[in-house]
């Protein structure tokens, strides 16, 4: 099962990414990282260095299989409501960005 997060700054990913990884671990989930990530966030850098607004980027937050308590079910609303990660917010069913 997975639950789709947006991030809202591009040009922070990585460390976003590494903030809702911290978040998601304790509760035996963890991120699917974009397979080039640190090109999105260079480019979001460049768009944002050209008085551009970079586009948010959408990441799923699955189910860790090598962790102890993957029982719960994935919920990055309530994940973020308790802690909120900066730059991080949850999709929900409204696919508001990407496919």
């Amino acid at each position: 099962m997975t639950v789709r997060v947006i991030i809202t700054d591009p040009a922070e990913l990585l460390a976003t990414l590494d903030r809702l990884d911290a978040v998601a671990a304790p509760r035996g989930w963890r991120v699917r990282r974009p397979a080039d990530a640190a090109g999105v966030q260079a480019r979001a850098r460049d768009a944002r260095a050209a008085m551009r607004l970079p586009a948010p980027v959408v990441v799923d937050l699955e189910t860790d299989p090598d962790a102890a308590a993957a029982d719960d079910p994935i919920d990055a609303a309530a994940l973020l409501a308790r802690t909120p990660v900066r730059g991080a917010i949850p999709d929900g069913a409204r696919r508001l960005h990407g496919a």
